[in-house]
């Protein structure tokens, strides 16, 4: 069963039909958003199975080590994979 992000409560969320549809246009996209808004958990995740990415990859910048550990647990947790 694939991932549906739209099962997980996040203010990211509301967003993520404008990021599909921008990032199928541009290659970069920064998001500004509190902590625990999403960005790093149920963005990545809602773009996954987009036809723009097939064969491609989705490199996120983590300006902390830890935040970035954790983030890779919880996304492989969430997609019931190994990190």
């Amino acid at each position: 069963m694939p991932f549906n992000p739209f099962t997980i409560d996040l203010p990211v969320r509301e967003i993520i039909a404008a990021v599909r549809e921008y990032i199928a246009a541009q290659n970069t996209l920064i998001v500004n958003a509190p902590p625990g808004a999403g960005k790093s958990t149920l963005l990545p995740l809602a773009l996954l199975d987009e036809a723009w990415l097939s064969g491609q990859k989705i490199v996120m910048l983590e300006p902390r080590r830890l935040a970035a550990k954790t983030i890779a647990e919880r996304l492989a947790q969430l997609l019931g994979e190994e990190v």
